[in-house]
């Protein structure tokens, strides 16, 4: 941890005593079906995926929304036509963003932590990435 923090902050912080300690795993998972009989899947029983980008609750929001609206019009496979590539979308975006966080090759984070803040210099790329984070097309 102090090499880790001594190479991403150059001395702007200290570990003194390591208290707790965990490995964090991500797993990226979207369920194969989100119905099977009276059984219907929402949110993080449907699919689990990185924080990265902060998706997870927008997408299960957007599920139970999807699942009322389904249920009031009684078409429930419309509700998983809907949301699964809607959660595959996501899933796939998260596992890029934490691959690109977690790169491990020194060559990979120095191209990773150059070319970043170009790309976020673009406005077409700011607004693209913000449309995408943020679920706005996904109605």
């Amino acid at each position: 941890m102090r090499a880790l923090l001594a190479e991403r902050l150059r001395g702007e912080a200290r570990v003194h005593d390591l208290v707790w300690s965990s490995r964090f795993r991500v797993h990226h998972r979207v369920a194969d079906r989100y119905r099977a009989g009276r059984l219907l899947l929402a949110g993080d029983a449907a699919h689990v995926h990185s924080p990265a980008g902060g998706q997870g609750m927008n997408t299960g929001i957007q599920d139970g929304h999807a699942l009322g609206r389904a249920l009031a019009a009684g078409d429930l496979d419309a509700y998983e036509a809907r949301r699964r590539p809607v959660a595959q979308r996501v899933v796939a975006l998260t596992d890029r963003m934490t691959r690109v966080a977690t790169a491990r090759g020194r060559t990979l984070r120095v191209l990773r932590n150059t070319l970043l803040p170009v790309l976020a210099r673009i406005p077409a790329v700011r607004n693209r990435l913000a449309r995408e984070l943020a679920e706005l097309d996904y109605r």
